[in-house]
């Protein structure tokens, strides 16, 4: 082979660009420390490190959030912690005040500090850090509570990025804080009106479990109060008096969600814990199991507990009537004449009050009657017994009555019974369906229908009854009240036919409380159809009649507004008044009538939307602020427990605070444990990714890094052959022909 000029140029020049490109290569890693500068250099090496690079980018994402949010975490544990230990003074407070011998000086002392109290749990609740409320929910950046524990913020939990696909929640929102409701408690009610022995008027002497059901009754057998308490009560005298039994009327709802209506036959030497065994069995208690706890408390008040834990359904009213005569002598001709006749006092009873609730509503119990026993008329006037009783509008309210008008404050009318979904705790809202609160067994719309007595903002008085198993509104025309006016509800349908919507008669399981409320306030803004409507034999409603009660709706809301508040009640605000005109009752066409005779058990409302009801000791619900409210007012009126006559009978006392704020005290802990477990998971994930990032950059660091010894090493080797290169080819590039010639 010839070797030329050229050839030896031609490589000379190869063999130097070859060396300073290595020489190039390890300088650079040397310099920077990576193995490749471009990512053609090593498709492989380039691919890994850039994976690992996302995956550090990501885990460094982690750990920042994860520090910041275990930050506010940590705050939000702090506040709660405040939070409970302003409760725990609370409670010392309330203590202090149902000492005895505290004078009303003391009291409203007391109700001072338990007020500012109250104030700092409020502000706690208001915290700002770095403009970001701890207990607005997912809406941090607005103030969540107004002076009277009214909640802005939301129900959302603030979540931060765990890893892939997964979250960790850091907040506590303030629903959950003041209003979220706990599964593991017991809703307890009580009647407000304390018994005591009537057989002694002068003293004041609670009854017991022990004591017998005519100690209630007492000198109200008569008219004259002439009875002798020991003689004619007493069992080892022999002028002791037959008495005429009591009929005790109830309805209730059981915890199940399902309401119940019943008559009891009450001997008068029937002992009040035989009587309470009996209210127990209504709610379905057997001797081998006990659905709910009923007893008579240290005020002689009956007290009933759900063993349902998180369920709020639960109700209880009931009234007595009892037979009275003029005096002992009536008492004794009337045993006389039963005995004459052959029946028993019971049935003396049964043929009163038959006579007496002829039409079997309560409200309209006659009294004086003339009633026949043993050929002989006797005058008999009827004793109520009441059990519970309230206040509505400044009303005293008859024990007998169970739906009560809505209470009204300035321009805002509203239920004082929450609609609870049957079974849960959980609160109606415009959405809900009637069917999930309906009290019977399976939640059917059958014979169910509801009487509406409604004043409008104008003053104008309608009578509305709306038929709820066919879907449908009637009411008297106001210009001709011989005729009857009366429209479908109804819901707007898409038709995939024709691309447009259809209004249709909506389905009786289907009506939801925000059209109940839509016909509500189309009565109190007095705008209501004029003519009646009716669905077509479909179910579809004519355009122009659809329009007609889309207008009156949209049209009412420009005056009232009427929805589900937030603790599931009725609620009604008229837009142009300060204080309003609209008044509403409303209640199941079932309610206080249509009582069985003793031994049977009937279903009861459907439906109760304001009613003279038992009082709430506790329940799964909470509203935390307003619950502080009600026991600084017990305070206050230095009442003990709730007073049937007090200014607010309807306010459970100082022995229902103290229960209560037991509940609230718990329920401020579970969300402080509920943040600490939230804590402690996010800084776990802090820990972990830190040190993960240590890992993914290790492995990194092999994949990409240059080993700088092994990279000096090969430089060195590469230099010593770059310069045996460069020696080689300048002596070769010396030699010629010419130097042999």
């Amino acid at each position: 082979m010839r070797i030329s000029n050229q050839y030896n140029y031609y490589t000379s020049i190869q063999n130097y660009t070859d060396g300073q490109s290595l020489l190039n290569k390890y300088n650079l890693q040397l310099q920077t420390g990576q193995l490749i500068q471009h990512s053609w250099e090593n498709a492989n090496v380039y691919i890994n490190g850039s994976r690992l690079e996302y995956e550090m980018a990501n885990i460094g994402q982690i750990v920042q959030g994860t520090q910041s949010a275990m930050e506010l975490a940590k705050n939000t544990d702090t506040a709660l912690k405040n939070i409970t230990e302003l409760l725990e003074k609370f409670k010392t407070l309330l203590t202090k005040a149902a000492s005895d011998g505290n004078s009303q000086e003391s009291r409203e002392a007391i109700a001072k500090e338990l007020k500012l109290v109250r104030d700092s749990i409020v502000n706690i609740a208001n915290t700002s850090i770095n403009g970001q409320y701890l207990f607005a929910g997912s809406n941090s950046a607005n103030k969540p509570f107004d002076n009277y524990g009214n909640y802005t913020g939301n129900k959302d939990n603030i979540f931060v990025v765990s890893g892939a696909g997964t979250q960790i929640p850091y907040n506590i929102p303030g629903w959950d804080l003041f209003f979220k409701p706990d599964s593991n408690i017991n809703k307890i009610i009580s009647t407000n009106v304390s018994f005591t022995d009537a057989r002694y008027p002068d003293k004041k002497e609670f009854l017991t479990g022990e004591s017998k059901f005519s100690h209630l009754i007492g000198q109200n057998y008569v008219q004259n109060g002439e009875l002798k308490p020991d003689e004619h009560f007493g069992n080892s005298y022999d002028e002791k008096l037959s008495f005429p039994h009591s009929t005790m009327y109830i309805q209730g709802v059981r915890p199940d969600g399902t309401s119940f209506k019943a008559t009891l036959d009450i001997d008068p030497d029937a002992k009040i814990e035989d009587v309470l065994k009996n209210i127990g069995r209504l709610y379905g208690n057997t001797e081998g199991n006990e659905v709910v706890k009923v007893a008579l408390n240290d005020s002689g008040q009956i007290e009933i507990k759900s063993l349902k834990e998180g369920s709020s359904s639960l109700d209880f009213h009931a009234v007595a009537m009892t037979p009275q005569l003029l005096d002992p002598e009536q008492i004794k001709e009337l045993s006389d004449a039963a005995k004459d006749e052959g029946i028993t006092m019971a049935q003396v009873t049964e043929r009163i009050m038959n006579a007496a609730i002829k039409d079997g509503n309560l409200n309209n119990a006659q009294s004086p009657i003339q009633v026949t026993v043993g050929g002989k008329q006797f005058n008999i006037d009827l004793h109520k017994t009441d059990f519970i009783k309230s206040n509505i509008n400044g009303d005293k309210t008859n024990g007998a009555s169970y739906d009560v008008p809505f209470e009204k404050d300035g321009n805002t009318v509203f239920g004082n019974v929450s609609q609870v979904i049957k079974g849960t705790s959980e609160y109606a809202t415009d959405s809900t369906k009637l069917s999930e609160v309906v009290a019977n067994a399976n939640g059917s719309m059958q014979g169910q229908q509801l009487q509406m007595d409604i004043v409008s903002k104008s003053g104008r008085t309608y009578k509305v009854t709306i038929d709820l198993e066919n879907s449908r509104v009637s009411y008297p025309d106001p210009n001709d009240p011989t005729q009857t006016i009366s429209f479908p509800i109804t819901h707007s349908q898409y038709n995939e036919n024709t691309g447009n919507a259809v209004g249709m008669q909506t389905r009786p399981e289907d009506i939801t409380y925000g059209q109940l409320n839509d016909i509500i306030g189309m009565f109190a803004s007095d705008n209501v159809p004029t003519v009646t409507i009716n669905a077509n034999a479909n179910g579809t409603i004519n355009n122009g009649d659809f329009q007609t009660i889309q207008q009156n709706i949209n049209d009412s809301k420009g005056f009232v507004e009427v929805s589900m508040d937030y603790k599931g009640r009725i609620s009604i605000t008229d837009k142009f008044s300060s204080n309003t005109n609209i008044g509403l009752t409303i209640k199941d066409s079932n309610s206080n009538s249509g009582f069985p005779p003793a031994g049977e058990i009937r279903d009861g409302s459907g439906f109760v939307f304001s009613a003279n009801n038992s009082l709430t000791i506790d329940d799964p619900n909470v509203d935390l602020i307003k619950d502080l409210d009600e026991m600084i007012d017990a305070v206050l009126n230095g009442s003990m427990r709730a007073d049937s006559e007090g200014s607010d009978p309807r306010n459970t006392g100082l022995q229902g605070a103290l229960e209560r704020i037991d509940h609230l005290q718990d329920h401020v802990r579970k969300m402080q444990t509920t943040i600490g477990a939230y804590t402690n998971n996010i800084e776990e994930t802090n820990k972990r990714m830190t040190f993960l990032n240590i890992n993914v950059a290790s492995i990194k660091s092999g994949v990409t890094d240059a080993d700088y010894g092994q990279t000096y090493m090969q430089f060195m080797q590469t230099m010593v052959s770059y310069q045996a290169m460069l020696s080689a080819t300048s002596k070769i590039s010396q030699i010629s022909l010419l130097n042999y010639l």
